[in-house]
């Protein structure tokens, strides 16, 4: 407690015990802070979190707050809310293998989980608060043998046990303590077939595997950790019938499996006992999903089927199906049938009246994952596909209905009233849309006007400063979504089944392409987006061409094309056709040049002259540029005039970047301190290789190419010794910028390299890469980045006047905004009066990393996979989106809204200042006026 003792006048001493403990303890406890003004939070931005695709869950039922536990595939350990389906707590795990979840269940009340390879780990998780209570390893196993092989289940004896399923024809079986760690046992047990013979399922705590040879079929089971450990074999042939056979395990308290067989109507379900399997007496649908759950101490069995978008559930009871329907909820599918639905939990519980009402977690292969109530409806839904973006675009939103009309107005080809388009023909149509205009107002003041569109009522209609747009997003599993960007809710969605990412030879980076093939600028004409991937059955190339405001496919074709081959290349061509519709040239893996839609083939045989592709294959290393030419008897032929190889054997190209297509350059040149031009070298063509290799002396190295794709020319390369990966590279204008990590200094390391031409301008109307060749001149500086780095990006505005800056996504979730001036190689050491007037600072190795550089300032952004920005109608404006495992939008002004008024701007103050001035200067004016006319009369 804080005792003060203040003497009076009068010498009598009195204290303050009452306020001043307050007051120490406000002063104990107040930080100064660098923070968002408080109505500016969640303004302009949003974050929403996600978890992946489900790959483990189970029903807390112990909790006052009911909730569904989950692991996923993007190695996640969260908790949901059973009611509302929000995250109430996650615990994000190592990246790739290390992290992988390999089993998950609820022991007692704890969470425990298996994951990693070599060593594998197992953790015990708070249910409640979601901390870690407790953690151990397995001994390292051998190479071999991986941990994704194996398959867990805790025993009756509260042991952790280990079954893997090697090759050679035996099972071993390993128990661990659950509380320390330590090994108790290893058994071998000899199994009758193969592992590459079999289908092989665990159902606790029996394991059991399904062999088919000829059109015999055998289902053999064993009961691990026991007396008796050996495989009891029953002969299914005579049951099931020829063909071909697939068992799976239904997860629950008993140990059961289902059989069943190709063009079957129905699947066969067997009890595991330690004298053999045994039939149940009844079939399911093929298509159904069997659950089990416990109801009042009684084990049950669900049986859920989709019929006409919705799921009903029955109980199974006696061998048949109970009277005691569940019930039926509503559910879409993404699939025509239950076999979409990767994970299924049930748990059920007695009814107030009377009955049993079960609540079912299902997730689909779509990554949705879903909580049902029956009987009732369902509960909530969670896009989880939205974790695994990869590749985006934003558009600008239609015009409103208002300024349709406008346009329509003044659109020549628009005349629908007989009569011509001249001067008398555009006052007719004036006359006449005005009076449909009062028309419309009579009719909408009594309530009879049409309605408005959907876009007009949702309030999707462009805004006057271009902030308001739609997100189009396309995920890994081939699953599209319309995101609203001011409020991140979902406008649309649509799912291609047989669509695949592409993928890389050397990396598990996936991606698509998604092309903008006409844009909400030219009315009546609606936009048009095609998005371009794999088939997963034959890997021929897919396209989907859509709306992007619905999702609905061009022509009412809501399935993506197959292109009958495989893509090597894909450009999108610089002039629409007629309808302001811009192709897509497609490179077949022949060298065939193909041209999507059929309707701009014309367009495309017109500039062929002077369109160039490029191919970079990272498995050889090597680039090669192809020439277009329209042939008369051949059409379109792609040859090939150039070919550079980057790499040997000992590297491999890890990266090709190109400048972004709606860049604009605003300035040609800097001007320096001494009022001289230094201009850009602004080689559109220009593309930035990386590739990385490794030998004995300089351990892992890293090379750079600036290599211009219609020449061939190699114009800049720049090799680092004892650098590696992660490598993220930003190429824009005249300049590139890069990071790796330095092995020698142990620390991320960014360079930037600047390219000029010089004080003389070769060519001031246009670039040509096919002329002589201009050597640039580069400037080059190294700099240190005190953290680690997820991806880099550039920001981007409509006329390119504003500052640029670097978006670096960093891996502790911050998202840094980093002024280019920080990392401008021309800092020097020693600033000289002529480079002080330029705005050049001097250099210092270390680049900082400030709090108030943070956008996202406690908006953990988790896994960054990319960073998307795009212009705005304001100038000083970017619009920015960084994806992941979360996402998180929001607005940059790198040099200030000084475009804008400030939300602060008193504009009573200037009002009364505006009409002060104009009062003050008509008054002056009649007092000058009477001067004048009485000096007049002198």
């Amino acid at each position: 407690m804080c005792f003060i003792q203040l003497k009076r006048s009068n010498d009598s001493i009195f204290s303050y015990t009452y306020f001043i403990p307050f007051i120490c303890v406000f002063l104990v406890f107040f930080q100064f802070s660098l923070c968002l003004y408080e109505d500016q939070i969640g303004k302009f931005d949003w974050r929403q979190t996600y978890v992946g695709k489900v790959k483990f869950a189970e029903f807390d039922a112990i909790s006052p707050i009911k909730k569904v536990f989950v692991a996923t595939e993007e190695n996640v350990i969260a908790a949901l809310n059973l009611k509302s389906g929000h995250i109430l707590w996650r615990q994000v795990l190592e990246k790739d293998k290390q992290g992988v979840v390999h089993y998950m269940t609820i022991n007692s009340d704890v969470l425990i989980t298996v994951s990693g390879e070599n060593p594998t780990v197992v953790r015990h998780w708070d249910l409640s608060g979601g901390f870690l209570t407790d953690e151990w390893t397995l001994p390292i196993q051998p190479s071999a043998v991986r941990s994704n092989n194996a398959k867990w289940f805790i025993s009756d004896q509260k042991q952790l046990v280990q079954v893997l399923y090697d090759t050679p024809p035996y099972i071993t079986v390993t128990s661990f303590n659950i509380t320390s760690g330590s090994k108790l046992s290893v058994k071998k047990i000899t199994s009758p077939v193969s592992a590459t013979e079999s289908q092989c399922v665990l159902s606790a705590p029996f394991f059991a595997c399904l062999a088919t040879l000829g059109e015999s079929i055998t289902l053999h089971s064993v009961k691990l950790a026991s007396s008796n450990e050996q495989f009891q074999s029953k002969s299914l042939t005579a049951l099931l019938g020829g063909g071909r056979a697939y068992l799976e395990s239904i997860d629950g308290s008993q140990p059961l499996v289902a059989v069943r067989v190709t063009g079957a109507s129905g699947k066969h379900i067997f009890l595991l006992h330690e004298s053999g399997p045994e039939p149940l007496p009844y079939q399911v649908p093929a298509d159904a999903k069997l659950l089990q759950s416990t109801y009042e101490k009684t084990d049950i069995l669900l049986q859920i089927e989709h019929k006409d978008e919705t799921l009903e559930v029955v109980t199974l009871e006696a061998g048949e199906q109970s009277t005691d329907v569940i019930g039926k909820v509503k559910y879409p599918l993404t699939a025509s049938s239950l076999a979409s639905v990767d994970i299924a939990k049930a748990v059920c519980s007695p009814r107030k009246d009377k009955g049993i009402g079960c609540r079912i977690l299902l997730s689909s292969e779509d990554h949705a994952v879903a909580v049902l109530h029956f009987p009732g409806k369902l509960m909530w839904i969670r896009e989880e596909a939205l974790a695994s973006i990869i590749a985006l675009e934003m558009l600008d939103l239609p015009v409103s209905d208002t300024d349709a009309a406008i346009e329509k107005e003044f659109d020549h080809n628009e005349m629908d009233l007989g009569v011509s388009s001249g001067f008398m023909g555009m006052f007719a149509h004036r006359l006449m849309s005005q009076f449909l205009q009062l028309r419309l107002i009579f009719m909408a003041l009594l309530g009879l006007g049409e309605q408005p569109s959907p876009g007009q009522s949702a309030g999707l209609v462009r805004d006057e400063f271009g902030l308001h747009k739609i997100i189009v997003a396309a995920t890994s599993v081939g699953k599209l979504f319309g995101i609203d960007n001011l409020s991140g809710e979902i406008l649309w969605q649509h799912y291609l089944k047989d669509v695949a990412s592409y993928s890389s030879q050397d990396s598990n980076k996936k991606h698509m392409i998604l092309y903008v093939q006409r844009t909400t600028r030219h009315f009546p004409y609606q936009a048009q987006c095609a998005l371009l991937a794999r088939s997963k059955t034959t890997g021929e190339g897919m396209l989907y061409a859509f709306n992007p405001f619905s999702g609905q496919g061009v022509d009412g074709n809501d399935k993506s094309v197959r292109l009958g081959y495989k893509v090597k290349q894909s450009s999108l061509l610089h002039q629409p056709n007629e309808q302001f519709l811009r192709g897509i040239l497609l490179l077949d893996d022949q060298d065939k040049i193909h041209v999507y839609p059929e309707s701009t083939y014309s367009v495309a045989a017109s500039v062929a002259s002077t369109t160039f592709i490029f191919t970079a294959d990272p498995g050889t290393g090597v680039l090669a540029g192809y020439a277009l030419a329209n042939t008369k008897p051949q059409g379109l032929v792609a040859s090939r005039v150039w070919e550079v190889k980057l790499s040997q054997s000992s590297q491999r190209i890890t990266a090709v970047v190109g400048k972004s297509p709606v860049e604009r350059v605003h300035s040609q040149g800097r001007v320096l301190g001494d009022r001289s031009v230094l201009y850009k070298y602004i080689n559109p063509n220009l593309v930035a290789v990386v590739t990385q290799g490794f030998d004995p002396v300089h351990k892992h190295f890293l090379n750079v190419y600036l290599v211009d794709v219609v020449s061939g020319a190699v114009v800049f390369s720049i090799s680092h010794k004892r650098a590696r990966e992660p490598v993220h590279l930003v190429h824009s204008e005249n300049w590139v910028l890069y990071s790796y990590f330095s092995d020698k200094s142990r620390r991320t390391e960014i360079v930037t390299l600047e390219l000029y031409e010089g004080k003389v301008q070769s060519n001031t109307t246009a670039f040509s890469s096919v002329a002589s060749p201009v050597q640039p001149i580069v400037d080059q500086q190294a700099y240190i980045l005190p953290a680690s780095i997820a991806t880099m990006k550039e920001t981007i505005t409509e006329k390119g006047i504003t500052s640029k800056h670097i978006l670096v996504a960093l891996t502790n979730g911050g998202i840094l905004e980093l002024p280019w001036m920080f990392v401008d190689p021309r800092r020097p050491i020693t600033v000289t009066p002529e480079m002080r007037e330029e705005g050049v600072i001097p250099y210092m190795p270390e680049l900082p990393v400030s709090s108030e550089s943070i956008i996202n300032y406690n908006q953990t952004v988790q896994r960054v996979r990319g960073i998307h920005t795009a212009p705005s109608g304001l100038e000083s404006t970017c619009l920015v989106l960084v994806y992941g495992l979360d996402l998180f939008y929001t607005r940059v002004t790198p040099s200030k809204t000084f475009d804008v008024l400030k939300e602060d701007f008193d504009h009573f103050l200037i009002t009364a200042v505006l009409l002060g001035l104009t009062a003050a200067s008509y008054i002056t004016r009649k007092l000058a006026s009477r001067k004048a006319l009485k000096q007049a009369w002198k």
